[in-house]
């Protein structure tokens, strides 16, 4: 049987939420699908859980490897077990829409090399809060990269990282042309190996193509990046789209300058304060050192804005930390930033 399409899902100890992604996705996994889950070395319950619903459906099929690989190459791994001509890249919490599958269908008659839709933002228990933005303009949007006009006008509609591929489970991938490319080894172990293949492979060509249409919801919350702390969350995506931009478009060219604005977006000036009050209380756990750093990569652009922001941040008193400390609390800040990274 041809498979038209692969959901392709690495995990890594997601026992707790995997089961509740299977179940989005299997009954609407019908012919021409299959489903690949590749186990980086869990330690919980994945193995077991696995067990039960592979003897229950026929097209998913469930590898695992000996030991953890990282995002990066347990995600690469995991489109080689994948038959599909189009890979749906997706996260073991999140959680497919109804109907999402046969939607896709439709869109993969045109023939782009990757999708990107849209998705909601939700707490750890599937509360909806938001839907996110990919692009400044909420509509259907294509641009073959391997042409400057199109390539730049996507850039420039670009409202947050998505738009550069950060968001896994928002990307459906045609197989052929992800293997066309490679990982990287400047970006391996990054959490940006793929967003380095689809990059590197702008230059040969890579139809792109936004659906502005929600098919599924993403789980907040639930971060392992995040486990070394929120500066270090910051460092991986800040550091990382900054390396990408200029690895594969030129500090100075126009790309780069859309990477890093919609970076200043994504980390404005008052998470850069809060957390700069985490390092105060924590200092042990969150460096003060290294996020200053990040603050003068944020802002690097010798333009009026961004260095306002900067002279803002470095020269406000620790007293009106204080009173930002007082007017926020903590755990809503933290889950918010922690639902958008």
């Amino acid at each position: 049987m041809l498979i038209k399409l692969t959901i392709c899902i690495p995990v890594y100890n997601c026992a707790a939420f995997l089961g509740q992604a299977l179940d989005s996705i299997l009954p609407q996994a019908k012919e021409g699908v299959e489903v690949v889950v590749y186990d980086g070395g869990s330690t919980d319950a994945t193995p077991v859980l696995m067990e039960c619903y592979t003897n229950l459906w026929a097209n998913l099929h469930y590898h695992r490897g000996s030991e953890r690989g990282g995002i990066d190459a347990d995600m690469a791994t995991c489109v080689e077990f994948a038959q599909g001509k189009y890979c749906w890249l997706f996260s073991g919490d999140d959680v497919m829409r109804p109907g999402a599958i046969e939607c896709l269908f439709e869109w993969l008659k045109q023939e782009k090399d990757v999708y990107i839709c849209r998705h909601t933002i939700c707490n750890k228990n599937m509360v909806i809060s938001h839907e996110h933005p990919v692009l400044s303009l909420d509509q259907t949007f294509s641009a073959d990269f391997i042409n400057s006009g199109e390539r730049l006008e996507w850039f420039r509609r670009a409202a947050t990282t998505e738009a550069f591929f950060s968001f896994i489970s928002g990307i459906i991938v045609r197989r052929e042309k992800w293997q066309s490319g490679e990982l990287p080894v400047a970006f391996s172990k990054s959490c940006w190996g793929h967003v380095a293949r689809l990059f590197g492979l702008a230059a040969s060509g890579l139809k792109v193509c936004y659906v502005a249409e929600v098919w599924l919801d993403q789980r907040g919350e639930n971060d392992s990046f995040a486990d070394k702390g929120i500066v270090n969350r910051f460092r991986i995506g800040i550091e990382g789209y900054h390396r990408l931009a200029d690895t594969f478009f030129g500090h100075e060219s126009e790309e780069a300058f859309h990477v890093r604005r919609v970076i200043q977006n994504e980390f404005g000036l008052k998470t850069f304060m809060l957390i700069k009050i985490q390092c105060m209380k924590y200092p042990i756990r969150e460096s003060r050192q290294e996020l200053d750093r990040l603050v003068r990569m944020t802002y690097c652009d010798s333009l009026f804005i961004p260095k306002i922001k900067c002279f803002i941040y470095f020269g406000t008193p620790y007293f009106f930390l204080g009173v930002l400390r007082a007017l926020y609390q903590p755990v809503k800040w933290m889950r918010r930033l922690l639902h958008n990274a």
